[in-house]
């Protein structure tokens, strides 16, 4: 292979990378505008915004517990039928707590979608 073939090829590697870089950022744009729609309609303080990263932190690390007690409670969760309130309890609320809620938002937290029992997911038959 000649430094000629080898210089086109390495342009046409970097000219193929930069348009699959593009498509990914116009992507992306275009589907950003969407998610402005999702944002609370007031704002919260920014105190509250401030001291919600370490009630994140704190609530990330009573997800791992939450999660931990659900394994242990697993055996009798099955056992009465009520795993999909175990899971809704223990592991599928703490965690929407923790990455789903709006920065700063500590009350209704939670949108009449997101209320819907999950417990039909998890069926014990």
């Amino acid at each position: 292979m000649t430094k000629e073939n080898y210089s086109h090829n390495k342009i046409m590697k970097c000219a193929n990378s930069l348009k699959i870089i593009l498509i990914a950022c116009l992507f992306l744009a275009l589907t950003a505008g969407h998610v402005s729609g999702a944002l609370p309609e007031e704002r919260p303080g920014a105190f509250a915004m401030v001291i919600d990263v370490p009630i994140r932190i704190l609530s990330l690390g009573l997800a791992m517990v939450g999660t931990a007690f659900f394994i242990v409670a697993l055996p009798f969760a099955l056992s009465s039928g009520s795993t999909g309130d175990a899971w809704d309890a223990l592991v599928a609320e703490p965690f929407q707590f923790t990455f789903t809620r709006p920065l700063g938002k500590f009350d209704e937290w939670k949108s009449p979608t997101e209320e819907s029992d999950s417990s039909e997911l998890i069926t014990s038959d």
